[in-house]
């Protein structure tokens, strides 16, 4: 077969295929008040004269009878949806077959490509298909909010059915305490870390307590960390429940200390930026909040609202590479970048500069 005729042959292809993609159906413009029987009565529904459905539940009589305008209602006809789906599988089934030739004659303009492949990616469209009609007449049948809301509960029940059933699926952090003392055994060897420093807010003079001061120690500051103290306030957010309440709050908290003056043996000193360590550091929690997040509630995207507002303040987070069983580097991020990373592997650790203006950036007014 030659390589001109393949190409025109896909062509073809593609035409016949647009022709008989499925389109949703316009029911508003077929739209005809009948008389439908069930529920041991008669009632006035609306039906779609193209794909047969019915649309929306049934009429009060008043309201039918001035739509006919003195009209006799004929009756509801199920056969015009059965018609109308039976072409819809013909349909489906040709494009299927058309999918199958593309790929065919794809693979043998590329030199050849797995059978195994190609069988996987046409039970794919098929099913994608499939998938799509019945959104589409889903959506016919209910409003877009609804159908939103079904699909991210669907998505939701996979997520965790997933996890559930991952027996090699990470352990979750449960309380603060646990994280504070995680994180202490863990940055100990790269900080020197104060826990539960005192100071006072410049501008309202509150007195205020911050978890950890952390300073670098040699081996940091050798490669670029800045030798200036720098704190983290400790947060488990929990994913399902108030989660934007207790985020916000968390950082707001680590922004308010930004503008603190703090006391350590008999030192006063400004923080260089604050830090939030939270479950939410490690990325399979983060993965817990998508879980919990939908078309309605978007915990994720208010979580990297969150961020950018911080970032601006000189507030980021603590991120941790791998899982808590086994770490495999830690980083300094902000919204707008990574200020320092380590990275551990079989050599050791391997530390490095990587913006330092994400935390010298001066920030204020019009900036």
């Amino acid at each position: 077969m030659s390589t001109d005729f393949s190409i025109s042959r896909i062509d073809e292809i593609d035409r016949q295929m647009a022709l008989l993609r499925y389109e949703p159906c316009q029911c508003g413009r077929y739209l005809e008040v009948k008389i439908r029987h069930f529920g041991g009565g008669e009632h006035y529904v609306r039906q779609c004269n193209q794909c047969g459905r019915q649309k929306g539940g049934a009429l009060k009589a008043i309201d039918a009878l001035d739509e006919l305008h003195g009209q006799t209602p004929r009756t509801f006809d199920p056969a015009i949806e059965e018609k109308y789906n039976s072409e819809l599988t013909i349909r489906n089934r040709k494009l299927s077959q058309l999918s199958r030739e593309k790929i065919q004659l794809l693979s043998s303009l590329n030199g050849g490509t797995d059978p195994l492949y190609i069988e996987q990616e046409q039970k794919y469209r098929e099913a994608f298909q499939k998938l799509s009609a019945h959104l589409d007449a889903f959506m016919e049948s209910f409003t877009l909010d609804k159908t939103l809301f079904a699909l991210s509960q669907q998505e939701r029940r996979i997520k965790k059915e997933k996890r559930e059933n991952d027996e090699k699926s990470p352990s979750l952090f449960s309380s603060e305490t646990e994280l504070k003392a995680w994180m202490f055994d863990f940055m100990k060897n790269d900080f020197y870390v104060y826990q539960e420093v005192t100071g006072i807010h410049a501008t309202e003079g509150v007195r205020v307590r911050i978890d950890y001061v952390l300073y670098p120690r040699a081996h940091l500051i050798e490669q670029g960390f800045e030798p200036a103290p720098f704190g983290i306030e400790v947060k488990y957010l929990n994913q399902e429940k108030n989660f934007a309440h207790k985020a916000s709050r968390g950082i707001w908290q680590a922004i308010s200390y930004n503008d603190c003056e703090f006391s350590l043996k008999d030192r006063k000193f400004r923080l260089k930026f604050c830090l939030l360590f939270s479950n939410l550091s490690f990325s399979h929690e983060r993965e817990i909040l998508e879980l919990y997040s939908d078309h309605t509630d978007r915990k994720s995207m208010k979580w990297m609202g969150i961020l950018n507002v911080a970032n601006h303040a000189k507030v980021g987070v603590l991120k941790i590479t791998g899982k808590r069983e086994k770490v495999k580097g830690w980083s300094i991020s902000f919204a707008g970048g990574i200020y320092f990373s380590c990275q551990i592997d079989k050599d050791g650790k391997h530390v490095k500069l990587v913006n330092a203006n994400t935390v010298n950036k001066v920030r204020i007014g019009n900036f």
